[in-house]
């Protein structure tokens, strides 16, 4: 997951330069600004697919992650000034966690599952201490 970012971006570089076939997972395959980088990358004709899934969406990491042997879940919802973070950060960030390990339940293949959390785990701000 979280393919097109960041972190997402450099592990698919070096998974393909250590020879493994990759289902990336984007919001918008067709947008060419977040997918284009991602297929110039040696080795991305041969061994990268990329595929529609939302961290939003139930079972939308369904197809992608079927038969695969191993998931890195890298993307995160993010919205630094949010001011419901409970709702509009929390909450999704929980339950897309919880949709990719259903997936991978479902799939029956998955041998390991990597997880990098988020930012929002490290910059905590005053305002979201906990009481």
């Amino acid at each position: 997951t979280g393919a097109s970012g960041y972190v997402g971006s450099w592990l698919v570089m070096k998974l393909l330069q250590y020879g493994y076939t990759i289902r990336a997972t984007v919001r918008d395959p067709r947008d060419l600004r977040k997918t284009k980088p991602l297929l110039d990358i040696p080795g991305a004709d041969e061994r990268l697919t990329i595929w529609k899934a939302d961290l939003s969406e139930d079972a939308s990491f369904d197809e992608a992650i079927n038969g695969c042997t191993g998931v890195y879940h890298v993307a995160t919802p993010m919205d630094f000034d949010s001011k419901d973070p409970e709702n509009e950060v929390i909450q999704p960030t929980i339950n897309g966690v919880l949709g990719i390990m259903k997936s991978c339940k479902k799939a029956g293949t998955v041998k390991r599952v990597i997880f990098t959390s988020s930012a929002g785990t490290v910059n905590v701000q005053e305002n979201q201490m906990p009481e």
